[in-house]
Formats: structure tokens, sequence, C-alpha cells
């Protein structure tokens, strides 16, 4: 898996987190992007499973909110200073494996400095960052997809369903669509093209019909044996 690694503080970065992972999956596909939530089965062994898929990263995005440095557990540790953190850990691999770690700074949060980080993760203040703003995702996911383009390997579109098969006749059939006042414009087959009227807005539905041999226009009375 040459892929996409998400990094996030649980209370802190939770709904960036799940933004990012539905802009990349879509570009990338779902396989190649990995948030604990969505990338673990039920009852599978979890810590395992995450190494293995930390190591086969490109790219580990470490997502920082404004509270990420400042969370801490019950006995008032910080928790980026816990033995075990999930989110130390990961970020400590993958400087170690030389990943490529991108600073993901949430909402306007700023990077942390060296003197606030434990040692064997400073190295993280030395990573170019990005920002999203979670009000303005539409225009920062582009942006972060962009970059990881660089990395990571597009992944390819779905295969295109078959042409719908032509009529008797040779000829192929095309559907209608209908504008927003009501007014609908039906193709048929032999060159033969009708509009029609929204009873909802004229009263009854008005028909015009042109084709090869002439026009016509009527208005049914709204039963089966209208003006065709």
């Amino acid at each position: 898996m040459a892929g996409v690694f998400i990094n996030y503080r649980t209370g802190d970065g939770t709904e960036a987190a799940v933004l990012l992972d539905e802009q990349l999956k879509g570009v990338f596909g779902p396989e190649n992007v990995f948030r604990d939530r969505r990338g673990t089965a039920p009852g599978e062994h979890f810590p395992p499973h995450l190494w293995r898929t930390l190591e086969s990263c490109t790219v580990l995005l470490v997502l920082i909110g404004r509270n990420w440095l400042s969370l801490c557990d019950d006995t008032g540790r910080r928790r980026i200073d816990v033995p075990g953190d999930y989110v130390h850990d990961e970020i400590g691999a993958a400087l170690t494996w030389r990943r490529t770690v991108i600073p993901v700074l949430i909402d306007g949060a700023a990077l942390p400095t060296k003197k606030e980080l434990p040692d064997d993760i400073a190295e993280l203040t030395e990573r170019q960052f990005m920002h999203l703003r979670v009000p303005y995702a539409h225009l920062d996911l582009p942006v972060i997809t962009d970059e990881l383009r660089k990395h990571v390997p597009v992944s390819p579109p779905p295969v295109s369903s078959s042409p719908a098969t032509p009529a008797a006749g040779g000829q192929p059939q095309m559907s209608g669509f209908t504008f927003g006042d009501g007014n609908a414009v039906n193709f048929g087959s032999g060159g033969a093209t009708s509009y029609s009227n929204s009873a909802v807005s004229h009263g009854g539905t008005a028909i015009y019909n042109e084709n090869a041999h002439g026009k016509s226009d009527g208005k049914s009375d709204g039963t089966n044996g209208g003006t065709s």
C-alpha cells in the first residue's frame, strides 16, 4: 500500500480526519488511505494491523488542532507524553522510517516548538506544514490532495457502463429531461422531438411535436387519448 496514513488526536481532530478521509479515498482509492475508524475491521487485532499499515504507507498526515498538545489523561499527564500513546508512536515510527511526514494545522492551530514536544518526535517541527480550515475545507482539501499526488498514485477511474442497446430499427433511444419550471423535453427515435409543459403550471399538458413530416400542436384533455 503506497498510500496515506491519517494520524489524529481523538477529541481534537476527528472531524478534520473524516473530511480528509472522504476526500482522499475518492482520489486515491479507499485501499490507499488509512483512518483507524474506517480501516480496521471489527475483531481485528488492532496494534499489528496499525503498524503493518503505517509501515507500508508513503505519507503520514499529522493533524494538529488547537488542543492537540494540551490534552491530558486522567492523571493530568499530557497524552503526547504517555507511553503507548498512538499519536506519539505513529509520528515517531514514520520519522524513523523516513516517510514523508506532513503536519496539517487545523483551523489556525500553531505548530508546536521543539521544546514543547518529546525529544524523539521533535523533528516534526522541521517538516513543512499545510493548513486545513474545516469551514473552508472546499478550498483547502484540493490543495492538500494536489500535494499528495506527488507521492501517491491516483486510483484509476471506474469503468464506464456499456452504451444503451439501440431500439428496433437501429435507432438509439434518447431519454428526455425536465426543466425546473416543469417544461419537459422528450427525445424519440426517427428524428421526432416533443416538448410538453407541466399541467401544474399551465392547466393541462401542452404538446408540440416536430418531425420530418411537419409540425403539430395540441392540448391533451388529461386522458390517455390526448394529442400525441
